[in-house]
């Protein structure tokens, strides 16, 4: 951009390690977005000032708590601020991938979510638990949740066009005390505080653990559940259900030759990250519905997948431990990508390329 552009954000305090994770590309990259004459500016709160700027960034983690019990408050302010402002944009922080705010859509620019799915007429049914993939256990298995959700249906198909992929929660530090150092920045605002780690264990290293697959078992929703309940079952041979420190289980990732990484209430879990900094094989079920960015989890070369019904899971456990050379392959592929995308000049460059884009995208008509 040749004039400044000044771009600012309102969202909570950064106490939450997602919030963190949504600020730190943008503060790491401070620099190289102040090179491309975006002026980036955070607002914790509605002030004077708030709309003083060429894009105003809504984080919806800006209104805690089930949007129910906050529609009344947010739905005023988001349109007073529509008129205010001449870009307003809607980011998406919430886990369901499944969910677009019908509300919303119509009053702001652009509508980004974390994780988009790649079937976007998918949003203008209702999914049982929110997501694609509970309503897929609720339909081809009949879990049941105790108090079902449903994800509320798009009316207006032209709102879809608004629908735009953000960047995720793999842009943080997921080493040991990633979470600890970012925290540090609301005392001590330095930005190499919330650079990604450039501590990559690797591939190569002697791995005693065949596979990894600690877990948390109990989730409000069954359907969410469902899916962890089964793996768990089918990898007894491998699972380790005590609970240890945070050392521990980041040694046992680095000794691990394959860290399996289910989904939980979003499909995107901080184990992916940690496993490609540990530099083992990750195994997920199918992200082929979902599109990311950064673009990850790219399947046979960076991930294996297993098929959300787990007719295959053993199968491809047995492959990878039987052939080490395709199980490098993959863990070495995942790790360079990881890297490629949070280490360096390089990747902070690209990443404000991107915000570059992403503004310039917003000022387009939709069609």
């Amino acid at each position: 951009m040749t004039a400044p552009h000044k771009l600012h954000i309102l969202c909570p305090p950064l106490t939450d390690q997602n919030v963190r994770a949504f600020v730190a590309p943008l503060i790491a990259t401070h620099r190289e977005l102040g090179d491309l004459g975006i002026r980036v500016a955070f607002r914790y709160g509605v002030s004077d000032d708030l709309t003083d700027c060429d894009t105003l960034i809504l984080n919806s983690a800006f209104w805690r708590g089930p949007w129910i019990g906050r529609r009344d408050e947010a739905l005023p302010l988001i349109a007073d601020l529509a008129g205010k402002v001449p870009r307003l944009l809607f980011f998406d922080r919430a886990s369901t991938s499944g969910t677009a705010n019908a509300d919303v859509l119509p009053l702001v620019t652009r509508y980004y979510k974390t994780n988009l799915l790649r079937d976007r007429t998918l949003y203008m049914r209702s999914l049982y638990g929110l997501r694609e993939f509970t309503d897929y256990y609720h339909r081809e298995f009949d879990v049941q949740d105790e108090h079902p959700a449903l994800s509320p249906a798009v009316k207006d198909a032209y709102d879809l066009k608004k629908l735009r992929l953000s960047w995720s929660t793999a842009l943080a530090d997921y080493s040991l005390f990633g979470p600890r150092l970012s925290a540090l920045y609301s005392r001590l605002p330095l930005s190499w505080l919330m650079r990604p780690s450039r501590r990559f264990h690797p591939p190569q290293a002697s791995r005693s653990v065949a596979l990894s697959c600690r877990m948390g078992l109990t989730y409000k929703y069954e359907t969410v559940a469902y899916q962890r309940r089964r793996i768990a079952e089918i990898l007894t041979a491998h699972r380790r259900t005590d609970r240890i420190s945070k050392f521990a289980y980041a040694r046992e990732l680095r000794q691990s030759q394959i860290v399996a990484s289910p989904f939980g209430y979003s499909e995107v879990n901080y184990k992916d990250f940690e496993t490609f900094l540990a530099g083992a094989a990750l195994l997920k079920p199918d992200m082929s519905h979902l599109e990311t960015y950064p673009d990850l989890f790219q399947e046979g070369e960076t991930y294996i997948a297993h098929r959300w019904d787990f007719a295959d899971l053993q199968e491809k456990i047995d492959g990878l431990l039987e052939d080490r050379t395709r199980r490098l392959a993959i863990a070495e592929a995942g790790q360079q990508l990881y890297r490629a995308v949070t280490v360096g000049r390089a990747a902070r460059e690209h990443f404000a390329g991107y915000v570059d884009a992403l503004l310039r995208e917003a000022d387009a008509p939709l069609h």
